[in-house]
């Protein structure tokens, strides 16, 4: 009976991630990741004609090769299963550190997936992947002894820095090890020879991330996204609200007090959660590391229930996963397989019904992907790739973006100067409460729009023939 919950928890954490691909991203790593599978990686910026001769050092292909052999293979339904695959594979590391309290880490995940909503609710992203990685990087550190299987470190970092630009994550973990390891020589916990052999395998894997297409610039990325003000940009960079900040604090003083208490610290797990909260306090794209590291310290602190109650809830777990499963499967297969559910979120009726559009486009931020992936012969002004890239005179491309959208001074200036053919924007931004007014003053037409959206084209394109 126990060996059934265990399979019903498990599988009714794949069914609970089994969610639909809302990462506004997809597009262009699927489109990078097309041309990575014909031979043509995406080395240099050939998706828009803004900053078109930008050389960024964004290192995703392992991911985007991927994604473009499943969708291609088997569509969506392949890149929730790979979503799921992963975060049943986090919990389960969960269990395994929780000293197997299978009952309490099923709750506490789902806590963890409920408070992280709004970063890890997006399904299939590379960041899914680095999320996995972590936390595989933290068991492997914290719950393996130090034997030559340390070596494998320096792999798991060539992996990782060919998937997503968070590697860094893992040589900062590394680096608390490192440091904790130093604690314990001072200590006389562990000897001095050891210590030097951990070192190695650091400096191992640091240079284990220069391998790739990219080499060693993956730091200059890395670098770019650390001076541009991207908590001012995108939304998943801004600071967590005051309450945020104080449940992450109150988190935090309630995981090291237990294990002062309990006397089952560790240098190498104090440092860990300290550097996570500084990260949460930063950016909320950095709650669910915080989250999942204190509950996989805090979950050996609790007492195991399961052999006085696991009987009882057997009806109780086969209930929630027979309903848990029909209604979040069912919901994302049909999300999947129906193009107008994905729409949505997307201007695929001006696709449908203005099939002109083409050349350089000025589209929403959001929109940038998935017209990389819907119009591959045409370019767009900006995509998720671009928010860090900067000008030259210390603009970024996002805020040049705004500048236009929001008609400041200079706004059509730029549209002009870098030969824009037709403008895709939401209805009652600044820009289309300005065209609809004068777009002829301002050397635009509005050629379609509908509830959502409007499309202007420029007047020089094609212009009326006189008389």
């Amino acid at each position: 009976m126990s060996k059934l919950i265990s399979v019903l928890v498990f599988l009714t954490i794949v069914v609970i991630n089994f969610v639909p691909v809302k990462d506004t991203d997809f597009g262009w790593h699927y489109r990078c990741g097309v041309e990575l599978l014909q031979g043509n990686p995406c080395m240099s910026n050939t998706f828009s004609y803004y900053l078109a001769d930008y050389q960024a050092y964004y290192p995703s292909f392992l991911f985007d090769a991927l994604t473009a052999f499943t969708y291609d293979a088997i569509g969506f339904n392949g890149l929730s299963f790979y979503y799921a695959l992963i975060m049943v594979g986090i919990f389960y590391l969960i269990y395994l550190m929780s000293g197997k309290k299978l009952l309490a880490s099923a709750l506490g995940y789902c806590l963890v997936l409920y408070l992280s909503e709004g970063t890890l609710g997006m399904g299939w992203r590379p960041q899914i992947v680095t999320y996995g990685l972590f936390i595989f990087a933290y068991y492997f550190l914290s719950h393996r002894p130090f034997t030559i299987k340390f070596l494998t470190y320096p792999i798991l970092m060539l992996f990782w820095v060919n998937t997503h630009s968070g590697y860094f994550i893992g040589i900062i973990l590394y680096g608390l090890y490192g440091l904790a390891s130093f604690i314990y020589a001072v200590w006389k916990k562990i000897s001095w020879k050891s210590l030097g052999l951990i070192s190695l395998i650091g400096l191992g894997s640091i240079l284990a991330t220069f391998i790739g297409p990219f080499g060693w610039k993956v730091y200059v990325e890395l670098y770019r996204h650390m001076v541009a003000p991207m908590n001012t940009m995108i939304a998943e960079w801004v600071a967590p609200s005051p309450m945020i900040m104080i449940f992450i604090i109150m988190i935090y003083l309630i995981t090291v007090a237990l294990q002062i208490i309990r006397k089952k610290t560790s240098a190498f797990q104090l440092l860990t959660l300290t550097v996570l909260g500084i990260m949460t306090f930063m950016a909320n794209r950095n709650t669910p590391l915080f989250y999942t590291i204190a509950l996989v310290q805090l979950l050996p602190l609790l007492p195991n229930f399961k052999k006085n109650i696991s009987p009882l809830l057997l009806p109780v777990f086969i209930a929630i996963f027979m309903a848990t499963a029909i209604i979040q499967i069912q919901s994302t297969v049909s999300f999947n397989k129906s193009w107008d559910a994905y729409c949505t979120r997307y201007p695929c009726d001006v696709l449908n019904n203005y099939p002109q559009l083409s050349g350089n486009i000025y589209v929403s931020y959001e929109y940038g992907g998935f017209m990389i992936w819907q119009k591959p012969n045409s370019k767009v002004f900006i995509d998720g790739r671009m928010s860090a890239w900067d000008n030259g005179s210390g603009e970024y491309a996002y805020q040049t973006y705004l500048k236009i959208l929001q008609t400041q001074p200079g706004w059509n200036e730029l549209l002009k100067e870098y030969n824009t053919d037709y403008l895709l924007i939401g209805q009652g931004t600044f820009l289309d409460l300005l065209l609809d007014k004068e777009a002829k003053e301002y050397g635009w037409e509005k050629v379609y729009e509908n509830d959502a959206h409007a499309v202007f084209k420029d007047i020089e394109i094609n212009p009326p023939q006189r008389d």
